[in-house]
C-alpha cells in the first residue's frame, strides 16, 4: 500500500541512434542487432566522490546517478532517521573483466600467477558484486536503511516492489526506494537477452528510481502490460515502463 512520490528514469531518447551491438571478445557470435546506449561517461558522473566510478560498474553509475537526482525529495526522511529509508533494487551480477581473461588464454600453466597478478587488478572484483552498486548509491545518499537486491533477470523489478509493499504496509520503511539500472557490459547477458525476452525490440540501457511512501490505496505493480513496448531494458523494464508511463523521464 503505497504512492509515489518521485520517480526518474535515465533512457536513451527517441533521436538516439539505433546500433548493432557486438563484442570485440566474442566476435559473430553474439550480435545484438537493434540497441540503444546512454551517452554518459563514467569517469565524467558527477558524483560526491569523483574517484568513486572507478571501482563501479556501468550499471552502478547509471543506478547511482538516476538515484542521486531524488536528493530534495529523500531530505526530509534523511533529516528524520537514515535508518528509515528501504533500498530494494533489481541489478544483475556485475561483469566479468574480459579484457584480462582474454589476456590469459594463451599463458602456461607455468607462468600463470606472475600474468595473473600483471594483468588482473583486484579492485575489479568489485564491479561484479550486484550488492555493492546499490551499497555505493546509499553511501552517497546516506540512507542507511535495509538493502535488499534482486538479480532476476526477468522479475528482479517486480521482486523489489512487492518486498517493499510488504515492509511499507508492516511499517518497516516509512520510505522505499525502488531502482534498477541495466548496461551493455556483460555479453552473455545480452545474449541471454536476445534469445529469450527481446523479441522484435530495441535493446537499450536504462535505469530507474521510484520513491514509494505510505498510502492507504492497494497497487498491484503487476498489473500493466510489459510485452507491447517498443524498447526492452533489461532486468529494469518494469520499473522503467512503469515510471515511463507516468510521463516522468
Amino acid at each position: 500500500m503505497s504512492r509515489v512520490l518521485w520517480c526518474n528514469a535515465l533512457v536513451p531518447g527517441p533521436d538516439a541512434a539505433k546500433q548493432p551491438f557486438s563484442s570485440e571478445y566474442y566476435g559473430d557470435s553474439i550480435t545484438i542487432p537493434r540497441t540503444k546506449s546512454l551517452s554518459i561517461e563514467e569517469r565524467k558522473a558527477p558524483f560526491p566522490d569523483r574517484k568513486a566510478f572507478r571501482s563501479m560498474s556501468r550499471a552502478s553509475v547509471l543506478l547511482s546517478l538516476a538515484c542521486l537526482d531524488g536528493r530534495s525529495f529523500l531530505h526530509s526522511f534523511l533529516v528524520n532517521s537514515p535508518f528509515d529509508i528501504g533500498i530494494y533494487c533489481a541489478i544483475e551480477n556485475g561483469p566479468v573483466d574480459l579484457r584480462s581473461a582474454s589476456a590469459m588464454l594463451a599463458v602456461s600453466r607455468d607462468d600463470f600467477a606472475d600474468e595473473y597478478r600483471r594483468v588482473r587488478n583486484p579492485k575489479l572484483f568489485l564491479k561484479q558484486v550486484p550488492n555493492l552498486a546499490p551499497a555505493q548509491m546509499a553511501i552517497f545518499l546516506g540512507i542507511m536503511g535495509p538493502l535488499n537486491v534482486y538479480n532476476h533477470s526477468s522479475w528482479g523489478c517486480m521482486h523489489a516492489f512487492d518486498q517493499a509493499e510488504t515492509d511499507i504496509q508492516e511499517g518497516r520503511v516509512k520510505a522505499a526506494l525502488v531502482c534498477s539500472a541495466f548496461s551493455f557490459e556483460d555479453p552473455i547477458v545480452l545474449e541471454g537477452i536476445r534469445r529469450k525476452a527481446l523479441k522484435d525490440r530495441v535493446l537499450c540501457e536504462g535505469a530507474g528510481a521510484m520513491l514509494l511512501v505510505p498510502d492507504a490505496s492497494f497497487r498491484d505493480w503487476s498489473d500493466h502490460d510489459f510485452h507491447n513496448s517498443e524498447s526492452y531494458y533489461g532486468i529494469s523494464h518494469q520499473l522503467i515502463i512503469h515510471i515511463l508511463s507516468r510521463g516522468k523521464t
